[in-house]
């Protein structure tokens, strides 16, 4: 094939073109410093720019959205810090103005600083962050707490403020006020004690809070034992059959008189128990205790020892010390006495007079030894608390020991005298531990306060804007239960029932945006002595204080200070979750920085050019160029043959 001038010129020309082209190009990338300025320069390359784009945009964003959580969580810290600050004052004020030392007057203007507290609590609830509401929940345009005359209302909603984070993670940036303000935090009543009184017909099933008494358990169930300690009997009482506390009571006092025991009876105490009405017989036995003696001044046994003389040649000592019991000192002034010379010393003994009321010595011999009982020092006074000093002519009859009464009551088996309240050792007359009756709804409101119910009167209960005053003191009022419904049919959004503890009333808060306040009307008690006194929540326990301060109702400001505590407490966790919040925007946002580095590195590594290696290619190109355009013009030289042709 013939190469013509005209083809070489075109494929001299092709290729100078592409060569300029490429240096075009790479002057293009020399000044912008990127490898890809058209999609075309790198087809695969552009994709991944792309995506790369993607993802540091969307981290922008992220890290716009934690900029704008992190503004709500400090400034709900800093609304937090003046809470705790105005509740810790609140405290202390409560604390000093519950004692005794202030007066009215100081009160009041106490209660006008605690006004000035609530005050603020209201402005700080409806505060806003960038023209927003930040406890409003989505009404971020209104306030969210109002102030009633004796409550708060919340006027916002429940809804979460939620910004993404992350891909796929949200978190919630905005508190509720009604979660902050009206929650409720204790349950008026909860741990309230009404004191159900325990009578004859109270069934053993509901004592000690519905547990019952131990009728069943052990070898002899139901089986407790009643010891004289003084006379030496013991009865043995079975109750397993018992149903009531009569039973109770009953079983006990027909066993006792069929042992012979005759100077103990039970009864039903004066609060919730059973007692024991003791009589002192006065009588001894051999088992009675030294201690006992004197009426409970006892005997002195330390060193303890005593003279029998006849005033010559006969000097006995007599050593009772150690000695706990009658039987004790018998025996060992029996034992003194036979092995002391003369051998008519064994003749002389001691024991119980005829009436048990004392001790007895008796010198048996045909002819009496003349014998005296005397102190061995002066300044031991044992033979006198034994109540046989004197002379044994030839009997000494001592006098009376009157020994207090000396009872003990153990169990058998099982747990019955413990549930009974009446388990151990007593000396007088006898009281019972507290049965501690379950509070059911059919116990009458008389059988209250340990049988000697309350005085009954108004009490009257806030909810936010709405009031009811409550009478009490209704005759139609007799059972637990119509005290529950009376309070139940009020109206207002509350539910009365028995404590988890059955023991007492509460009254539970069924709205959650309104406050809770329960108080006494005039100078009556009822509510603190029914426990159900205050309020539950952190804006009502400041408004129960004002009140209790106005009122100069010491006890009332007295019985708030566990319920400030609470509220401090529930501030401080409030806070604490809004530190955690920010804490994990923090490290979140650290997560973001390190993930936009890394995708700004890949984009660089996709996107940008090699400047080093560009200039080099950059001046190589162009000295091809140069050597192309010499060397066409060579190859290309134009003659007059070209001409012709």
């Amino acid at each position: 094939m013939r190469v013509s001038s005209s083809m070489m010129a075109d494929r001299v020309v092709f290729n100078m073109q592409r060569s300029l082209r490429r240096f075009f190009e790479m002057q293009t990338q020399m000044s912008t410093g990127r490898r890809i300025n058209k999609p075309s320069d790198d087809p695969l390359g552009t994709l991944r720019d792309l995506d790369y784009r993607k993802e540091l945009a969307g981290i922008a964003q992220y890290r716009s959205n934690i900029d704008a959580a992190t503004n709500w969580q400090g400034n709900y810290d800093s609304v937090f810090s003046d809470l705790g600050d105005m509740l810790s004052t609140a405290k202390e004020r409560a604390v000093s103005m519950a004692n005794d030392t202030y007066t009215a007057d100081e009160r009041e203007a106490v209660a006008i600083e605690i006004d000035d507290i609530i005050d603020r609590f209201f402005q700080i609830a409806n505060s806003d962050l960038g023209s927003k509401s930040i406890f409003a929940g989505y009404k971020t345009k209104s306030d969210a707490l109002t102030a009633t005359a004796n409550g708060a209302v919340y006027r916002g909603d429940f809804g979460r403020i939620e910004f993404e984070i992350e891909s796929s993670s949200r978190l919630q940036v905005n508190l509720i006020g009604a979660d902050v303000f009206l929650k409720e935090l204790m349950v008026l009543g909860a741990d309230a004690d009404l004191n159900a009184g325990v009578s004859g017909t109270t069934l053993l099933s509901a004592l000690q809070n519905g547990n019952g008494v131990d009728l069943t358990q052990g070898a002899t169930p139901g089986t407790i034992t009643l010891s004289d300690r003084n006379l030496g009997i013991t009865s043995t009482i079975d109750l397993s059959a018992a149903v009531t506390v009569d039973d109770v009571i009953n079983t006990i006092n027909a066993q006792l008189t069929a042992d012979g025991i005759t100077d103990v009876v039970a009864t039903m105490g004066q609060g919730n128990n059973i007692m024991f009405d003791t009589t002192a017989s006065g009588q001894i036995s051999n088992i009675t205790s030294l201690a006992v003696l004197n009426s409970g001044a006892g005997v002195d046994v330390e060193p303890g020892k005593i003279m029998v003389s006849d005033g010559g040649g006969i000097n006995v000592e007599v050593d009772l010390s150690g000695s706990a019991t009658i039987a004790d000192v018998i025996a060992k002034f029996n034992a003194a006495m036979a092995a002391a010379a003369p051998p008519q010393m064994a003749n002389v003994s001691i024991g119980l007079n005829a009436t048990n009321t004392g001790l007895e010595i008796t010198d048996a011999n045909g002819v009496p030894l003349n014998l005296t009982i005397s102190e061995f020092d002066t300044n031991e006074n044992t033979a006198a608390d034994l109540g046989i000093q004197g002379a044994i002519d030839p009997v000494l009859t001592g006098s009376d020991l009157m020994p207090t009464v000396s009872f003990e009551i153990a169990e058998t088996s099982g747990t019955t005298a413990a549930d009974l309240g009446v388990l151990g050792e007593f000396f007088a007359d006898f009281t019972g531990d507290d049965l501690d009756p379950q509070l059911v709804a059919t116990t009458n409101l008389s059988d209250l306060n340990s049988g000697n119910g309350f005085s009954w009167g108004e009490i009257v209960i806030h909810q936010g804007d709405a009031t009811r005053t409550l009478d009490l003191s209704d005759p139609g009022l007799v059972t637990v239960q119509d005290l529950l419904d009376r309070i139940n049919n009020s109206g207002l959004d509350i539910t009365a029932s028995i404590n988890g503890d059955g023991r007492g009333i509460q009254i539970t808060n069924d709205d959650p945006t309104r406050s809770l306040i329960i108080e006494d009307v005039s100078d009556s008690r009822l509510t603190k002595e029914m426990g159900i006194y205050g309020s539950g929540d952190v804006i009502g326990t400041l408004m129960v204080l004002s009140n209790a301060l106005h009122d100069n109702d010491r006890e009332g400001v007295g019985d708030l200070l566990d319920n400030l505590d609470f509220s401090i407490s529930h501030l401080l966790n409030a806070r604490a979750k809004t530190g955690a919040r920010a804490m994990r925007l923090e490290m979140t946002a650290a997560r973001l920085r390190d993930s936009e580095l890394g995708y700004t590195n890949l984009l660089s590594n996709v996107e940008d050019a090699d400047i080093s290696k560009l200039i080099t290619d950059l001046a190589t190109l162009e000295n091809n160029y140069q050597a192309s355009l010499m060397a066409a013009a060579k190859i290309i030289q134009p003659s007059l043959l070209h001409f012709l042709k």
